[in-house]
């Protein structure tokens, strides 16, 4: 079948679906599938296809429509303009959180920090991102799942790093000694919300969305005993929910705190220091 016809019959696929750009994703989904860039599917569309790499995009369509997420279809998505592997059964990337990673590159660039910890790395895109840019700095990454380990792995390995280390630790079980700086964008939606997610979420590991009953069961755990973990004057970033604020703020009340707010101008991150906090 030729291309545009295919492109065709995708869009067809993909336009009744309230998260997809049908026009977009049929030609990204084709461009991963035969190997080529988004170029090459404009420019050759007269372009006739087997049957089998054909049948094979209808099925990858019929998955896209019925919600599969983007990033599984592809396995890797793009974050702080760096490509990314994504293994099903790991949290996926959102774009919100390259603020987190602005919001940390800013702190490296007023203070001294020697060594950072990311609570929940999933697909290990925060120190990553961050450690290809501040190769003096050691980066440690945790995770409960021996899958996001992995994956956090994978994506060590592509990027050829060597600041940068993943250990299986639940929250801070097995990590024995400070840090200048602790990020986690740990699970916060409230557990009686998942089920009203949007379909394509409900693809994704719920023990990386579930928050507990409030949210902030998380939250908790890390601030518990943060002191143990944080060097004098370091500082907590924490990734939040748009309703969490007030209470993460309580639960930060021996600590001087700020909050920086997305593109949406809605709550997104918090930092936390004893010291004081210039970002």
């Amino acid at each position: 079948m030729e291309i545009k016809k295919l492109l065709e019959k995708a869009i067809y696929y993909l336009n009744d679906s309230e998260y997809t750009n049908p026009y977009y994703e049929a030609r990204l989904i084709l461009s991963g599938l035969l190997d080529k860039d988004l170029s090459y599917i404009i420019s050759h569309e007269d372009e006739n296809l087997s049957e089998n790499i054909s049948n094979k995009y209808l099925d990858i369509l019929k998955k896209r429509s019925d919600g599969w997420p983007l990033a599984y279809i592809l396995g890797e998505t793009e974050f702080y303009g760096n490509k990314f592997y994504v293994d099903e059964g790991v949290l996926i990337p959102r774009r919100d959180t390259e603020i987190s990673v602005e919001t940390i590159s800013k702190i490296i660039s007023k203070n001294k920090i020697k060594n950072i910890l990311e609570i929940g790395s999933g697909t290990g895109i925060v120190s990553i991102s961050l450690a290809k840019e501040n190769e003096d700095i050691e980066f440690d990454c945790i995770d409960i799942s021996d899958k996001a380990i992995s994956n956090t792995k994978k994506n060590i390995k592509f990027h050829n790093l060597s600041n940068v280390r993943v250990f299986k630790s639940d929250i801070y079980s097995n990590v024995c000694k400070k840090y200048d700086l602790i990020y986690s964008n740990p699970p916060y939606i409230k557990r009686e919300e998942i089920s009203k997610l949007q379909k394509e979420i409900s693809y994704e590991p719920i023990t990386a969305l579930d928050g507990g009953v409030d949210g902030l069961i998380f939250y908790r755990r890390i601030i518990k005993d943060l002191d143990e973990y944080l060097s004098k004057n370091g500082f907590l970033v924490l990734e939040i929910g748009y309703d969490q604020k007030e209470d993460i703020y309580q639960l930060l009340s021996n600590y001087n705190h700020s909050c920086i707010k997305d593109l949406s101008s809605l709550d997104r991150v918090i930092i936390a220091s004893k010291g004081e906090i210039d970002v």
